[in-house]
Parts: structure tokens; C-alpha cells; sequence
């Protein structure tokens, strides 16, 4: 069982609007996790979004990141609007 610590919870308007669409998508709260002195996005460990969802979240999520690791592959994080 996985849980977030309140500090990766939504505290903006912007935030808790991505966190209802993922949730409406099948993504579990304790999934989501907002982080970072400038608030980015991470689902779970680090997995992609998909298309269908990315398009729900569009004017919310600004870009996406991915970094290569040599023992997980590919890890994806999304910059969000503020």
C-alpha cells in the first residue's frame, strides 16, 4: 500500500482540477503526488500518462520529462501551470 506524505497533496485550485481528472481516469490519490519547491507532477513510481488522459489535462500540464535510469528505464515527471 502506497501513501503520500501531505506535503505531495494538491494545495492549489490547479492541482486538485489534476488530481480529480487522474482520479476519474482510474489513478489512485495516494498515486498522485504534486513535489518540489517548484511543483511538479509524478504518478506512482515514475510512470508515463497516457495520451487520452495527457489530452484531458491539456492547459494544466505544460510539459513532460523523462530521464533514463540504468536500472528502471525510462521515469516521467510533468511540469505543471502555476
Amino acid at each position: 500500500m502506497k501513501f503520500r506524505l501531505d506535503s505531495e497533496a494538491p494545495q492549489t485550485t490547479i492541482e486538485r482540477t489534476i488530481e480529480n481528472i487522474l482520479t476519474n481516469n482510474g489513478i489512485k490519490q495516494d498515486e498522485i503526488q504534486f513535489r518540489g519547491t517548484e511543483r511538479h507532477l509524478r504518478i506512482g513510481y515514475w510512470q508515463r500518462i497516457n495520451e487520452d488522459v495527457m489530452s484531458q489535462l491539456s492547459g494544466l500540464v505544460t510539459a513532460e520529462i523523462d530521464m533514463y535510469d540504468d536500472d528502471c528505464g525510462y521515469l516521467f515527471s510533468y511540469e505543471i501551470k502555476h
